[in-house]
């Protein structure tokens, strides 16, 4: 299981949420939208995760039973195994909270590994609505004045976007979300943006936790805050590369009145072949981060707000 990772982000993409530096060279300015022919990727680091308003079922699921030894018999940590439960609670209730939700616009940062390197982070303008989904992405650093439009059952299933700065001034393009050129910066396409997927993939990672326990230590810390935000922090450790083989650790922030990840950061295993002090092996292993803030629930978005010609985006 991954959590964005194996997902699909996001992500993100929460997790998970963007796409790649969706112009290598400049295109035709011709003054229509661009058709860009994307190559298949060769390894996608993700899966679709059901957006959570359209799969109420997961919530309905019977909850796993709380395992009283591990996969490799170790005898179960049972302080950890409550603590993570703990966690899905609350995750739930951010599910069915989020589930009622219209609409919700947020600033969005996030920084994740592509390929072999860490990225930059980038934030990200977020505007989301549920039904039907919909996503429009400004970038506010990186590629500053990139944009990106998804809007579900629209565009042949084809989001529509172009680049930032002088690229800006090209035409806009279409492209597939998943393919190779809309996936070069990111671990998840834009179809996984919000917080819904995010929610849902750390729900599905835990439950198989608390069935298995991969974990080797879950800790949680009441009374924090983010944003400005009252907070539940929790920690999750796994064991060994064989019980998780993406996540060596995680970080949670869930929002005590949203019961919402509003900010998570996902750790990996070093290199076999590298050594890594310890004072420095998260710094060194982070392979996700994402953070929402600036969250504005109910925010009763409209169409317009998901119309490439709305006279604010500069879709060409």
């Amino acid at each position: 299981m991954k959590f964005i990772g194996t997902l699909l982000v996001g992500l993100a993409s929460l997790i998970a949420c963007g796409v790649g530096r969706l112009l290598p060279s400049p295109l035709t300015s011709s003054g229509t939208t661009q058709s860009a022919t994307c190559v298949e990727p060769q390894q996608v680091v993700t899966r679709r995760i059901e957006f959570i308003t359209e799969s109420a079922n997961s919530l309905d699921n019977p909850q796993p039973s709380i395992a009283t030894t591990s996969n490799d018999n170790r005898e179960v940590d049972s302080e950890a195994l409550v603590t993570l439960k703990r966690k899905v609670d609350l995750l739930e209730k951010g599910g069915e909270f989020l589930a009622g939700v219209d609409s919700y616009c947020a600033k969005l940062a996030k920084q994740e590994v592509v390929g072999p390197e860490l990225l930059d982070e980038q934030t990200i303008q977020l505007k989301c609505r549920h039904k039907p989904f919909s996503v429009y992405l400004v970038w506010l650093t990186g590629d500053t004045g990139r944009e990106v439009l998804y809007v579900e059952g629209q565009n042949n299933g084809k989001m529509v976007a172009h680049d930032g700065g002088w690229k800006a001034r090209l035409p806009a393009f279409n492209l597939d979300p998943n393919c190779r050129l809309a996936m070069r910066d990111t671990r998840y396409p834009v179809t996984d943006a919000g917080l819904a997927t995010l929610t849902n993939v750390m729900l599905d990672l835990h439950r198989e936790d608390l069935v298995k326990n991969h974990l080797a230590s879950c800790t949680v810390e009441d009374d924090q805050s983010f944003d400005g935000r009252p907070c539940t922090v929790f920690t999750t450790v796994y064991g060994s590369p064989t019980s998780s083989s993406i996540y060596r650790k995680s970080i949670t922030y869930i929002d005590n009145e949203w019961n919402l990840p509003v900010h998570s950061k996902h750790f990996e295993w070093p290199a076999a072949d590298k050594k890594v002090d310890e004072a420095n092996l998260d710094d060194s292993t982070l392979v996700e981060s994402y953070s929402f803030t600036e969250v504005k629930m109910s925010s009763s978005l409209t169409d317009s707000d998901f119309d490439r010609d709305n006279s604010e985006y500069r879709f060409r």
